[in-house]
């Protein structure tokens, strides 16, 4: 029943899957090409269990490789199960235009498979996205994406993404911005904090039916660990975990 429920919400709300906290990071290259790019070449794996649902579980391998000014990152990802998935590869690069400006682009290739249909339907994506860094105390993020796992505008970018991100200290600094998905507008409010460069943990509240997050990231040496809570007010909880290796 949980699981019927869950289908039918999916197709009749216009709910936002990316309202996660936004870290500004490789692991939210999904909706903006351009984050990370001054990281170094890495790896990385994400496995998310969508409100606690086996049938939904989402899997995402990606590959982010340093090049002279710029970066090229590349990953696949699946939600679903053997009846019903969306499967998305996903290539971008992302370029250093100044020491304050950097750009992105990536294109994505989502295949839907229904056990039920022959002809499966397929989608062709682009995202964008936008970081400027206006001083050392202030950024700006912008990004124009595809939400969907259902069709939108033929596959053509149905989401804006604007945020504000205010360097308090050297341990701790917040965010401020909106997500425009379907003509739906949520506002989100996140807070950062780091310790010792090797820990960060993100607290978020917006406007959404996922009105609460929280993502903790860990590194030790090369490794990079993440832990992602969030709460849907009628779906219930989604726990995220991811491994990263940095060279």
């Amino acid at each position: 029943m949980k699981s019927l429920f869950f289908l039918l919400t999916l197709m009749h709300m216009k709910m936002v899957f990316s309202q996660e906290p936004i870290q500004f990071s490789f692991w939210n290259k999904e909706i903006n090409p351009a984050f990370s790019i001054n990281e170094t070449n890495l790896t990385y794996i994400l496995y998310e269990n969508k409100f606690l649902l086996k049938e939904w579980n989402n899997k995402l391998i990606g590959l982010d490789i340093k090049t002279k000014d710029g970066r090229i990152n590349m990953h696949f990802s699946q939600k679903g199960n053997a009846n019903f998935s969306s499967n998305k590869t996903s290539v971008g690069y992302a370029q250093k235009m100044s020491p304050k400006l950097n750009l992105g682009l990536s294109v994505e290739y989502t295949f839907f498979h229904q056990r039920e249909i022959k002809n499966n339907p397929a989608l062709l994506t682009p995202t964008f996205g936008i970081n400027f860094k206006q001083s050392e105390l202030n950024s700006f993020y912008f990004s124009i994406y595809n939400s969907g796992i259902i069709f939108h505008n033929n596959g053509l970018p149905n989401s804006l993404l604007i945020f504000w991100n205010y360097q308090v200290n050297d341990n701790s600094s917040f965010s401020l911005g909106s997500i425009t998905e379907n003509e739906m507008i949520y506002a989100s409010f996140s807070f950062h904090y780091f310790y010792l460069d090797s820990v960060k943990l993100t607290l978020g509240i917006n406007s959404s039916e996922i009105p609460i997050d929280f993502a903790l990231t860990c590194s030790l040496k090369s490794l990079e660990f993440l832990l992602q809570n969030n709460y849907h007010q009628k779906l219930g909880i989604s726990n995220q975990i991811g491994l990263a290796y940095k060279w």
